[in-house]
């Protein structure tokens, strides 16, 4: 069951949902906004999770100027918010439908948050540019929703992952 505005407030009363950072609650979410720098990959290395070597990116703040994702690019942001949940709640990103009218996607895979129901983390955004326009991107921009549901029970046990605690721009980890 997702949650409703009514619910989402009142669990952030409750401390069953913490947001660090700007809160607004929509109908159905929490607005994401885009953070402040982003990790563009460099061209030419190759990604092999049997060979892994370390991928290099350039570093890129949007604070000194705004960036613009030409059609095809690819970078990873990250969002101002972090958020953790009780273990009963999951936690998903959902991109902001003027965007993907544009060709904009935000979160390629892994719809739900994993880390979230045991940690307080941002999030990293995977933004992708399908279309055939150059899009603006700029720091504290909206850029899509938090969204939650109920779980029928508590999650039992601890997640081990290799971006616990995740508080910039983290790019894959092999």
């Amino acid at each position: 069951m997702f949650l409703s505005n009514k619910t989402i407030s009142r669990y952030i009363h409750e401390g069953k949902i913490i947001v660090q950072g700007d809160l607004h609650i929509e109908t159905k979410g929490i607005t994401v906004n885009l953070g402040d720098e982003l990790l563009i990959p460099k061209e030419g290395q190759l990604f092999d999770t049997k060979n892994p070597k370390k991928l290099e990116y350039d570093k890129y703040n949007l604070r000194k100027k705004p960036y613009i994702l030409k059609p095809d690019d690819f970078v990873l942001g990250c969002t101002q918010q972090s958020i953790r949940t009780d273990r009963d709640i999951i936690t998903m990103v959902d991109g902001r439908s003027t965007y993907a009218r544009a060709g904009m996607t935000i979160h390629l895979t892994a719809l739900v948050l994993d880390g979230v129901p045991f940690n307080s983390e941002i999030s990293v955004l995977e933004i992708k540019n399908l279309g055939k326009f150059d899009i603006v991107l700029h720091p504290g921009e909206k850029i899509g929703t938090y969204l939650f549901a109920k779980l029928s029970e508590p999650i039992v046990g601890d997640k081990v992952s290799r971006y616990t605690n995740q508080w910039s721009v983290t790019p894959p980890k092999i």
